[in-house]
């Protein structure tokens, strides 16, 4: 059974970092946005914030839920049956 779940670990982890390979041009146009928009911030000194419409862009990109199930996937459920695994080989059994 421990095995198993450290085997069910990787699988996740696989399947994570395939969400996030299929979002990786969603990830890079939102860097790139969000890098143009602080720059933007740090050239002008006016208080008032550039316009991004970013509301418009958005609608056209749909990959958040992509991205955000592969990171969990990624660094969160696979690590977590890995280390349950794991921590299931060394327990004593009674």
């Amino acid at each position: 059974m421990p095995k198993l779940l450290g085997i069910i670990g990787l699988l996740v982890i696989c399947a994570g970092v395939d969400l996030l390979w299929q979002s990786r041009h969603e990830i890079r146009f939102w860097i790139a946005a969000y890098l143009g928009f602080f720059r933007a911030l740090l050239r002008d000194r006016n208080p008032e914030l550039p316009n991004f419409a970013a509301k418009e862009v958005a609608r056209n990109r749909q990959g958040a839920v992509r991205f955000l199930l592969g990171i969990s996937f990624v660094f969160l459920v696979g690590p977590v049956l890995i280390a349950v695994g794991v921590t299931l080989m060394f327990y004593p059994h009674l």
